[in-house]
C-alpha cells in the first residue's frame, strides 16, 4: 500500500452530480454512466500513478481495473459517490475472486478506518507495513489495524509474495539469497540508498514502478546491511 493524494474528483462527475439534483433518489453509483466511470478510474490511475491502490501491481490502463470503495457501498451508502471514498484496484472485475487476493476478496465487509483496516488516502501509511526482502509482509508492532489489513485483501497470497520476491531479485536487492550467480546483481549500499528515493518517483508519464514501497522499504533494510557487513569486514582487517 502507498498514500494516495487526492486530487479533487473529476469534472465529468461533478457535473453528473449537479446535473441529478432535481432527481436525488438516482444519485447513486449503480446510475453513474458508464463515461462518467471512466474518467473516475482515469483520474484515480494518475493519483495513484497506475498501481493497484491495495496491492501495487501494475494497471496498464481502465480494462485493469475496478472502482474500489474503500468503505463499502452496503456499509457506508452515503459515501456511494465520494470519489475521496474511491480507489483503482486489481482486477478489473470487482466481483473476480479468483486470484485469492486484492479488493474483490475485500468485497463489501465493513471497515473501521484506521481500527481494522489501513486507508490508503491516510497520510504515510506505506509506514505502518513492513517487507522483507523474501516477499512477505507484516505490520508494524502493535498496529492491530495494519495487521487485519492483510488479512482482509490477502496481501501475504503466496502469487503476490512471489511478485514482490522476483521484483526484488530483480533490482539486486535480496541479500539473503546471495549467490555466485546473483552476486553480480546486487547494489553496493550508496546504490540501494539512491535507487529507494528514485523509485518512489513516477516516471515521464505518471507512472511508479510496481511495488515501489516494497522496493523501497527493502532497499533500505539493503544498505543498512551491507554497511553493517562492510564495517565489520573493516574491523576484522584491523586487528
Amino acid at each position: 500500500m502507498r498514500s494516495i493524494v487526492k486530487r479533487g474528483e473529476p469534472v465529468e462527475l461533478g457535473q453528473w452530480k449537479r446535473d441529478g439534483r432535481a432527481t436525488p433518489q438516482n444519485l447513486r453509483y449503480a446510475y453513474l454512466l458508464t463515461a462518467v466511470k471512466d474518467k473516475i478510474k482515469e483520474a484515480l490511475l494518475n493519483e495513484q500513478g497506475f498501481l493497484c491502490a491495495y496491492t501495487l501491481v501494475r494497471l496498464k490502463s481502465l480494462e485493469d481495473c475496478h472502482i474500489e470503495h474503500v468503505e463499502p457501498q452496503n456499509a457506508a451508502p452515503d459515501k456511494d459517490i465520494d470519489y475521496g471514498n474511491m480507489a483503482a484496484c486489481f482486477p478489473c472485475d470487482g466481483g473476480d475472486v479468483s486470484h485469492g487476493y486484492g479488493a474483490a476478496i475485500k468485497a463489501g465487509t465493513p471497515v473501521m478506518l484506521n481500527v481494522d483496516f489501513v486507508t490508503p488516502h491516510a497520510q504515510g501509511c506505506e509506514q505502518r507495513f513492513l517487507f522483507e526482502d523474501k516477499g512477505e509482509v507484516g505490520a508494524i508492532a502493535g498496529d492491530a489495524a495494519a495487521h487485519q489489513t492483510i488479512e482482509t485483501v490477502k496481501l501475504n497470497h503466496k502469487t503476490l509474495i512471489e511478485f514482490r520476491r522476483s521484483a526484488i531479485e530483480a533490482n539486486g536487492l535480496a541479500l539473503s539469497r546471495r549467490t555466485t550467480r546473483t552476486a553480480r546483481k546486487l547494489k553496493s549500499a550508496a546504490e540501494a540508498r539512491r535507487f529507494a528515493q528514485e523509485v518512489m518517483r513516477p516516471d515521464g508519464k505518471g507512472q511508479l514502478s510496481p511495488f515501489c514501497v516494497v522496493l523501497a522499504q527493502v532497499a533500505l533494510a539493503f544498505a543498512e546491511k551491507e554497511e553493517a557487513r562492510s564495517q565489520r569486514m573493516r574491523g576484522q582487517r584491523q586487528v
